[in-house]
């Protein structure tokens, strides 16, 4: 098991997301770890509401801080 493995069970993620890199900033105080999720177009997500299989309409790039790991502050960024 390496680091990238730690990582996706640490955090769930589940296909159809995967990780697609991470980064740790130790030129900032405090440092932070930035994990880049991807999906491929046309990729089936679970609906919310039902949990069958639709579709993403669009795809944005966001970030959202998630707990700290170890000290580090850590940011998920969703691409694709």
């Amino acid at each position: 098991m390496d680091a990238k493995d730690v990582l996706v069970l640490g955090l769930g993620v589940t296909p159809p997301w995967r990780l697609a890199d991470q980064r740790l900033d130790t030129s900032r105080q405090p440092h932070v770890l930035e994990i880049l999720l991807e999906a491929d177009r046309g990729a089936e997500f679970p609906c919310p509401e039902c949990g069958g299989p639709c579709k993403a309409h669009d795809f944005k790039e966001f970030t959202r801080r998630h707990l700290n790991f170890f000290q580090h502050h850590c940011l998920i960024v969703s691409i694709r």
